[in-house]
């Protein structure tokens, strides 16, 4: 709440204005909005749930606000450290080490390292994607076997799907959890093998009937080196810097889990869960370190929500190495690897906040200049106002943005600054 308060504004910035203004509030104000037009692909993703989210809004409210929207992603962003927190504390015993990955997911879900989603509305997506993935996996990993189960994870995926391209990966983590039980118990019953079937089918099918983008093919990693560069670097994260930090980031995790399946024990239901957030967020990063690869330098924000799951699951695998029984050079050895991963976590946690906090001050300076920009040319009409270079406006096409601007009905219904259109 604080970070919109302090640094969101009113004003739609950038694919709101095409997205939910003329694809979407407008058509529903004029009574042309077909029920099919909630599925229609904005670039490669269907984004079923913010379309609804957006409608919502707008008749609580009667204006197109992006604060208002912003308020209410706060909702489903807190919904998934939330649920990750409950089942953690439904299931476990959580003391010693176990603290610092409640630790971990607070500060991942509270500090502004996605700061891109919640200053603006229409970023709901990665919030929703994010909760109905780890609800998926709590289901696999705690609740297989109810009757109601089945259902529900077929719903999950389908609405992630939905949701985000990348949607499509929650059905193959969900498959990662019941393969990795079926592993371990030496048992795969013909209910779970067709339910993995249909999952499987689901992915297939949603990934080739996703809208491909010809624009965006130039964002595609071009060179194996560049892929494996940006894979690297996403596996890093939260740290800076060097790429030998993944490491420290994804190795423990990746360690325990081999032994886990070398040695083929029965594993905890939160072993499980946890197996599943990894397998997501490895599938995340390859899906990222391609589809956005080429001349990546710097991962943008946004993307930071979808990799929170996989480091409180490596957090989690670290702790339990730490449970591991050996020599005491090895127990030694192990606890070194917890102290470092653990302070290189939370070292750059303080990094990236201050670096954020930087970057949140710029986007506020620049979305008032833009609301300035575009209240100035609802005022006058005069062109000038808001053909401006760069991001003195909300939207990269002046003319376009001439055309949306000009529309009686979208004056009736926008909210600039602290003014609220009249109520008809």
């Amino acid at each position: 709440m604080y970070y919109v308060e302090r640094f969101a504004v009113s004003l739609p910035f950038w694919d709101q204005w095409d997205a939910e203004w003329l694809g979407l509030l407008k058509p529903w104000i004029e009574g042309k909005l077909q029920f099919q037009d909630l599925f229609i692909a904005h670039n490669e993703h269907r984004i079923l749930p913010t379309r609804i989210m957006t409608l919502f809004t707008f008749w609580l409210t009667g204006s197109w606000n992006n604060i208002v929207e912003a308020r209410f992603n706060i909702l489903f962003g807190a919904s998934t450290p939330l649920l990750f927190i409950w089942t953690l504390a439904r299931t476990e015993k959580i003391t010693g080490l176990k603290w610092l990955i409640i630790a971990v997911i607070i500060a991942g879900g509270s500090l502004p390292f996605s700061w891109e989603n919640f200053l603006i509305g229409f970023q709901s997506q990665f919030y929703f994607v994010n909760l109905f993935t780890l609800a998926s996996l709590i289901i696999a990993a705690h609740f297989h076997n109810r009757s109601w189960s089945v259902w529900m994870i077929l719903f999950l995926s389908l609405i992630s799907i939905l949701t985000l391209a990348s949607g499509l990966l929650t059905p193959l983590a969900v498959i990662a959890v019941y393969l990795a039980r079926a592993y371990f118990q030496r048992l795969l019953s013909a209910k779970t093998a067709l339910l993995m079937i249909i999952l499987f089918a689901m992915a297939v099918s949603a990934y080739f009937t996703m809208p491909r983008v010809e624009g965006h093919y130039i964002l595609h990693a071009t060179t194996f080196s560049e892929f494996i560069s940006t894979m690297l670097r996403l596996m890093g994260w939260p740290l800076r810097g060097s790429k030998l930090f993944i490491g420290v980031m994804w190795l423990p995790g990746l360690f325990f889990v081999s032994r886990m399946l070398f040695l083929r024990k029965q594993i905890g239901k939160t072993d499980l869960l946890m197996f599943g957030c990894l397998a997501w967020t490895a599938m995340q990063i390859v899906a990222l370190a391609y589809g956005r690869g080429h001349d990546s330098i710097h991962m943008p924000p946004r993307y930071a929500e979808v990799l929170l799951l996989g480091l409180a699951a490596n957090s989690w695998f670290v702790v339990r190495l730490t449970s591991i029984k050996g020599k005491p050079v090895v127990r030694k050895a192990v606890w070194g690897v917890a102290a470092v991963f653990f302070v290189a976590v939370f070292f750059s946690y303080i990094q990236r906040s201050v670096l954020d906090f930087r970057v949140l001050k710029e986007e506020r300076v620049r979305r008032l200049t833009q609301t300035e920009n575009v209240r100035n040319y609802l005022a006058t009409k005069d062109f000038s106002t808001i053909n401006k270079p760069g991001f003195q406006i909300p939207y990269p096409d002046p003319k376009r943005l001439q055309m949306i601007l000009n529309d009686s009905t979208l004056q009736e219904v926008l909210v600039i600054g602290n003014k609220v259109p009249p109520k008809k």
